[in-house]
């Protein structure tokens, strides 16, 4: 820096150069800078729209494929007549997935409680039901069906399970509600634990 006889601080002429180009390279890369952002932009930009409809159209191909083959679930109640000696009454309820693998074909598999009374007022044996099995519809408009599934059960006092099996006939009331006449029955050693029950169930 030069004072002057003035007393003002001026710069030599080559400092103004130097102050200057690098402003002027500044504003050539800005430009480059902003040249690329609007190109690579555009190209994201683009991209992104592609990777969109794509998702779309994946989106809309699986929900179609879910329709089709569509998944329900129902939550039951069921009370009936033990054909066991000794029972007054049963009751229950269970949880029941229907997979659709045909237009009138269904895979299903479910899980519950069922409980016996004792007569006498003595008391109660209880089972927990892990069944899987097969739904067939027939009649018109596909309302009857007949279910056959298989499992075990798990005994819930004294611990230990046995084989079961539950065939049923049932009628759709209305596409949410259906009702059933179901055979259960528990059988181990040669001794088997069963009721004929109505059950009631909610279809979501």
């Amino acid at each position: 820096p030069i004072v002057s006889q003035s007393g003002e601080l001026t710069l030599p002429i080559d400092m103004y150069f130097e102050l200057e180009e690098p402003e002027e390279k500044i504003f050539g890369l800005s430009n480059i800078c902003g040249y690329l952002h609007n190109k690579f932009s555009n190209q994201i930009l683009i991209d992104m729209r592609k990777l969109i409809l794509t998702f779309a159209i994946l989106a809309f191909t699986v929900y179609a494929k879910a329709q089709e083959k569509s998944t329900s679930l129902s939550i039951a109640a069921n009370i009936g007549l033990p054909t066991t000696t000794g029972y007054s009454f049963a009751y229950g309820a269970d949880l029941q997935a229907d997979f659709a693998v045909a237009s009138t074909t269904k895979i299903t598999a479910s899980a519950g409680y069922e409980g016996y009374s004792w007569k006498g007022g003595g008391g109660s044996t209880g089972l927990v039901p892990l069944l899987a099995g097969a739904k067939f519809f027939f009649g018109e408009g596909g309302k009857t069906y007949g279910h056959a599934q298989l499992g075990y059960s798990f005994f819930t006092k004294g611990g230990g399970g046995a084989f079961t099996y539950a065939p049923s006939v049932g009628y759709y009331v209305s596409s949410n509600f259906d009702l059933a006449l179901k055979y259960l029955a528990a059988s181990k050693n040669g001794t088997t634990l069963g009721s004929i029950n109505l059950r009631a169930a909610y279809n979501f």
